[in-house]
This record gives structure tokens, C-alpha cells and sequence, in this order.
């Protein structure tokens, strides 16, 4: 891509994320994204056909992917990567910002709950295999449910960082990895 166009888009991206983290999705216009970011609107609509685009755009950008633990490690070790990479992302500050509007987005808008499914599934993929290696070990029973087990794993990090009543950290890693091990452990 030519150096000045990616420029462009960044520009546009950047302008229309602090808008929706400022303002919610209203906030996004394409007048006020002309505005914050300088871009002539012939120029925005010439890489997007609509507001909502960018707003995809946005949501696409930021939305994480986790990284499946290397294979060398034991089960817990690989639980304990996962935990900790999904703490440092609930911690990362562009990642905040843009959350909650995802989740405000989701219901509006199909193609953002689109994108919302696509992590989720991504998430549960690494989870699977992390969970596949406890099963293995004969640390986990075999019949453990992924969905459940996610959320097990983390409601509680992300009720933490939506209210702000806990701090997200190792701690809290560590406290819902117990309770994971004993909920699935085998009987």
C-alpha cells in the first residue's frame, strides 16, 4: 500500500476511535471525523463507502487476537499464558477505550456482531487447545464444556474490568485459574 494512503487511513481510523471513545457511536460522523483528522471527505469516501464502514474499521483494528500457547508448555503453564495474555489485554489502553462500544455496537449492528463472534470463536480456539492439553495431562475431565469453561475463566476478569470494583492483574488471574482447576478437575 502506498505510504501516503496508509497514512490516510490511519488518520481516519485514529480520528474516528477517539470519537467513539469519547463520545459513543453517535459521536461518529463523517463531518466530525473530516474535522478531527483534516482528511478531506472525498478523500474518506473514497476508501469507505459509509460511516458505519469505518466504524468496522475501527471495531477490525482493535479487536485482540490471542496467541495460542506454545505447544512445549504443561497445561497449566499454557492456562496460566492464556490468563495472563487475556489480563495484558483487558489492560491494554487502546483495547479499553474501544470495548465498551463494541459491546453498545454489537447489538445495532450485525456486521459488528460479526466481528464480535469471529474473536470470541478465535478466543475459544486457544481455549479449546489449552483445555484439550488438561484433558491429556488427566487434569481436566474430558467432557469439559468450552463455552462454560470460558466463562468460568473469564466473567470474572471481564466483570472486573467492566465495573472497576477489582483490579485486573495476576491476582485475579491466578485466583480464577484455581477455580478452574477445581471445577474441572477429574473426579
Amino acid at each position: 500500500m502506498d505510504p501516503r494512503i496508509a497514512r490516510t487511513q490511519a488518520a481516519v481510523v485514529r480520528a474516528a476511535t477517539d470519537l467513539l471513545v469519547e463520545g459513543g457511536p453517535s459521536a461518529v460522523t463523517v463531518d466530525a471525523i473530516v474535522t478531527r483528522s483534516g482528511v478531506a471527505k472525498s478523500t474518506i469516501y473514497r476508501h469507505w463507502d459509509s460511516r458505519d464502514e469505518i466504524l468496522l474499521a475501527v471495531i477490525e483494528q482493535c479487536v485482540p487476537h490471542l496467541q495460542a500457547p506454545s505447544a512445549d508448555l504443561d497445561f497449566e503453564a499454557a492456562l496460566r499464558r492464556f490468563t495472563a495474555d487475556v489480563v495484558g489485554l483487558l489492560n491494554d489502553p487502546e483495547w479499553t477505550r474501544v470495548l465498551p462500544a463494541l459491546l453498545l455496537l454489537r447489538t445495532h449492528q450485525d456486521d459488528v456482531a460479526a466481528i464480535e463472534e469471529r474473536m470470541e470463536e478465535q478466543q475459544d480456539d486457544v481455549l479449546e487447545g489449552v483445555l484439550q492439553r488438561g484433558v491429556a495431562e488427566g487434569r481436566i475431565r474430558p467432557d469439559v464444556d468450552v463455552q462454560q469453561a470460558a466463562v468460568t475463566l473469564l466473567g470474572p476478569l471481564l466483570l472486573a474490568h467492566l465495573t472497576g470494583k477489582l483490579p485486573v492483574d495476576d491476582a485475579l488471574g491466578d485466583h480464577v485459574i484455581d477455580i478452574v482447576l477445581k471445577v474441572y478437575a477429574p473426579h
